[in-house]
């Protein structure tokens, strides 16, 4: 009797859980499908964005570059300018 029970149990549990399955399935497919291409359109803005992430770094590069340039040219002038004072000095004393 107890042998009985437990069968007809299982048979009762494994017809709700196919009858579950088989009516949720185009519901499931469904959002299985959005959830696709909503993945995909993921997919190409991460691509999109460590694209923009990669000029932005070149940008960044060419930045530090450019202050690095500035920066030695600032020095230069500043050599340049002492140059000249100490020429103009020079001038002073030799025509005294």
């Amino acid at each position: 009797m107890k042998k009985a029970i437990s069968v007809i149990l299982s048979v009762f549990v494994i017809g709700m859980l196919i009858s579950a399955l088989t009516g949720c399935g185009a519901d499931i497919k469904a959002e299985n499908e959005k959830l696709k291409a909503e993945n995909t359109n993921l997919k190409s803005d991460n691509d999109k964005l460590k694209l923009e992430v990669q000029k932005l770094k070149e940008e960044i590069q060419k930045g530090a570059e450019k202050d690095a340039a500035i920066t030695s040219l600032t020095a230069e002038n500043q050599a340049l300018k002492k140059q000249v004072e100490d020429l103009k000095s020079q001038m002073t004393k030799k025509k005294k």
